[in-house]
């Protein structure tokens, strides 16, 4: 069996997969219904070894791993991911965990509205539902598609009551102080850098939700923009941005008026989410 997996490793290490070791371990792994590391000690059945076999040809391509799977971990629930939305990455999760901190200054007296803004798989909104009993999430899209997804892992998990989705360009026509908070993961990449990304990324993952223009700001400046409108005062904007976005991103809230405008690093010493107060 190790041999086994020993050529399927050098099959996607010669097809340019940065971590193939791992990705036959994961594959394996879903196709034979237990963890990473039980592959090496269980027989695989002819069935099975089929099925891996279709899964390591699909990864030999270039697709993602998580697409082939078809779910991903984020902060304990599984997220069906696809290619209608961008994959769901850790770093997201310190997004999530930001916005945790920032909630117990509302209390739990009242419902906490909160719009998710580009939601695609709903991952961030639905973390959030999860871990707050009082909030009521908008996960707002542009794309139909993305937001079908969302909706579909929010039946799986039990949460839609609480989650509610909308099509819509960004807060375009969301009433005024219509929320508590406003969070996002929104489309950042320079469109430079996107044209360089692997292929796993740039021919899978859908442009729409990562290439963010020349300088990465087209959406993030009209964003914050209507984030001001849309806040409650005492409100909090949480964003996920790029590591050389920090200057562009911290002057754009402040001159929209945020307070208290902070730039936060990831596990890896790279700023990643900025925060603002609304006046």
């Amino acid at each position: 069996m190790n041999k086994i997996f020993r050529t399927l490793e050098e099959r996607l290490a010669a097809a340019g997969n940065g971590n193939p070791r791992r990705s036959v371990e994961e594959l394996a792994a879903h196709v034979m219904g237990c963890r990473p590391l039980e592959i090496y000690f269980r027989e695989m059945s002819a069935e099975q070894s089929a099925e891996l076999e279709r899964s390591i040809a699909r990864a030999e391509k270039g697709e993602p791993i998580q697409y082939i799977i078809g779910y991903v971990d984020f902060r304990g629930l599984e997220i069906l991911c696809d290619s209608r939305a961008l994959i769901p990455r850790p770093e997201t999760e310190l997004l999530v965990e930001e916005v945790l901190t920032f909630c117990p200054r509302f209390g739990t007296s009242d419902f906490l509205r909160i719009a998710d803004v580009c939601t695609g798989t709903g991952c961030i909104g639905l973390a959030l539902a999860q871990e707050l009993p009082n909030a009521r999430i908008v996960a707002i899209d542009i794309s139909s598609t993305a937001l079908e997804l969302a909706q579909e892992n929010a039946q799986r998990l039990g949460l839609s009551e609480k989650f509610q989705t909308l099509e819509n360009n960004l807060l375009e026509g969301v009433a005024e102080n219509a929320f508590d908070i406003v969070v996002s993961n929104p489309p950042y990449i320079f469109s430079n850098v996107w044209k360089t990304l692997d292929v796993s990324v740039k021919e899978y993952e859908p442009q729409l939700a990562l290439d963010g223009g020349e300088d990465g700001m087209d959406l993030i400046t009209p964003f914050v923009e209507q984030a001001a409108k849309v806040l409650k005062p005492g409100g909090g904007l949480f964003l996920e941005i790029g590591c050389d976005q920090r200057d562009a991103v911290f002057q754009c809230l402040e001159q929209a008026g945020f307070n208290n405008v902070q730039v936060i690093q990831d596990h890896s010493g790279l700023n990643r989410i900025v925060y603002g107060n609304n006046v």
